[in-house]
């Protein structure tokens, strides 16, 4: 606890020394990637630094909502790089965030803050708890580590914090829903976090695509090696027949879970350069293991992995064939 503690005071002393700031977080942001981003973008705005708020596209849906998001630049990188301070959120290594290397190498200072499992420390100052629900919950307490009130969270940066809590928590049904994320949750509830809004916005509001999509991946769902895994495959055809694109798939792999005996939950999509897969598990099994042999990684009971060079035929045997050693002793 005290190296954490250390670990956060120094990279406070950072954010007030540094002047000209470049953020961003993970490709593909999810709620607790692009929730820092803005939380820490308005902060430090708040301070009176300069910010470019970076985000690889695409940003879903379910995200728009969030308070800021039109200062973050969308795939869009500077022109020019003259920024003493780098920040990298939720990123295990260094390419998470995309072909960034160029400004990494320019910065002053690179501070990373993570919370994942399997994390490189490439920063300057590194910050990497993988006993946090959230990267969220660590930035909470990065504000707390100020010590003044002008920095506690405003109302709309406590509902990007929470948007990120609650997400990477399941709602609070996951196995990293500690106490400490509950008190944190509390917190941001307590400085004005819109939670009426974020649960409606991300989990009861769909498209009408979303739920075809949903209906064609349900119908497409295999159960194997005694029921203990479920594999969903979604082809380009698919995407095409509904006009949806695989952003639209935000839950899918998590529908199998809820079916007794089901270990592994696995949906498999066909993009346009890739096949990206997304893993999910409930009692026992380390997903994350099953995705770093592949070349992804993520947390216990939710992970994946892209893959470039493979078919979509390819990638799902494989994975099968890692899934049926993993399950295969699981009573």
């Amino acid at each position: 606890m005290e190296n954490r503690e250390q670990s956060l005071q120094a990279i406070w002393k950072a954010l007030l020394k540094g002047q000209r700031f470049f953020i961003a977080g993970h490709l593909n942001p999810d709620g607790d990637s692009l929730g820092c981003t803005l939380a820490v973008t308005s902060l430090l705005e708040r301070l009176g630094k300069t910010v470019y708020a970076y985000a690889a596209p695409a940003i879903g849906n379910d995200l728009k909502f969030l308070p800021g998001l039109s200062k973050v630049h969308v795939g869009v990188l500077p022109d020019k790089y003259d920024f003493d301070t780098v920040l990298l959120l939720e990123c295990s290594d260094r390419k998470r965030g995309g072909e960034l290397d160029a400004i990494l190498n320019s910065a002053q200072t690179l501070i990373n803050i993570d919370h994942h499992l399997v994390s490189e420390s490439y920063g300057d100052l590194n910050h990497i708890d993988s006993g946090a629900s959230s990267t969220a919950e660590i930035i909470f307490q990065l504000f707390e580590e100020s010590q003044e009130p002008i920095c506690l969270p405003t109302p709309d940066e406590a509902t990007c914090l929470y948007t990120g809590l609650v997400t990477d928590t399941g709602r609070f049904v996951h196995s990293n829903t500690t106490a400490e994320a509950l008190r944190v949750a509390s917190a941001l509830v307590a400085l004005g976090a819109d939670v009426d809004t974020i649960n409606q916005v991300i989990y009861f509001t769909k498209s009408y695509i979303e739920l075809k999509l949903l209906g064609r991946a349900l119908e497409k769902m295999e159960m194997r090696f005694d029921n203990k895994y479920s594999q969903i495959i979604l082809t380009k055809r698919d995407f095409e027949a509904f006009g949806a694109t695989p952003a639209q798939t935000q839950g899918i792999v998590s529908q199998p879970t809820m079916i007794p005996g089901v270990e592994v939950s696995a949906l498999i999509k066909e993009e346009p350069d890739k096949i990206s897969v997304n893993l999910r598990s409930r009692n026992g099994v380390d997903v994350s293991k099953i995705a770093q042999l592949f070349g992804g990684g993520g947390h216990a009971r939710a992970s994946g992995f892209k893959v470039t060079d493979q078919t979509v035929t390819e990638v799902a045997e494989r994975l099968a064939e890692v899934v049926q050693n993993v399950v295969k002793d699981i009573a």
